[in-house]
């Protein structure tokens, strides 16, 4: 699987677009901060509609605020824990009854270890970015990928990272993560 910038989702947003009249659905996971935030202020004003989803409710009633800053409150911004199935499941419910399948899914969420020898890493941190990183896309793609096969399309974007395919010893954890992605 090859992994994407955001001039590749954004082609991937405009070649959708394409297809049809006006802006896609795009649902980003790990939309309240970094790169997420970035890409969803980005496609919305290019005219995409944004799913989000985030931990972090004030994060994304900031994000609400900016995204509806230009009148237009047709997002739709989600608390939802990759981590967990059944959050991801409602997630997903929840993304049916209001929006429909989004035509593009980016699975964005992650989270990186501090820098550490594996064996000092603690447990609880080790399985967070496990648990976020790999089986966080796991868990979406349960979900999403069922409901978008009728449809016969669809784009899904799993990001990984330069060390899931080398690889950097105090953060090994992260590096076994990404190249799960890339497997």
């Amino acid at each position: 699987m090859k992994t994407a910038s955001f001039g590749a989702v954004n082609r991937a947003a405009a070649g959708a677009a394409g297809a049809s009249s006006g802006g896609k659905t795009v649902m980003i996971t790990g939309v309240s901060k970094g790169l997420g935030r970035a890409l969803a202020l980005e496609l919305a004003k290019r005219g995409h509609t944004i799913i989000g989803c985030s931990r972090a409710q004030d994060k994304l009633n900031s994000l609400q605020s900016e995204l509806s800053s230009d009148h237009n409150n047709h997002h739709l911004l989600l608390i939802a824990d990759v981590r967990s199935n059944s959050s991801v499941e409602e997630l997903a419910r929840a993304v049916i009854e209001k929006k429909g399948v989004p035509d593009i899914i980016v699975n964005n969420a992650g989270t990186i270890n501090r820098n550490n020898k594996i064996w000092e890493v603690p447990e609880e941190e080790f399985d967070a970015v496990i648990d976020t990183n790999v089986k966080g896309i796991a868990n979406v793609l349960r979900h999403f990928i069922p409901l978008m096969l009728p449809n016969k399309q669809g784009i899904i974007v799993n990001f990984s990272s330069g060390w899931g395919r080398s690889g950097a010893a105090l953060v090994a954890p992260y590096c076994a993560s990404k190249w799960a992605v890339e497997v």
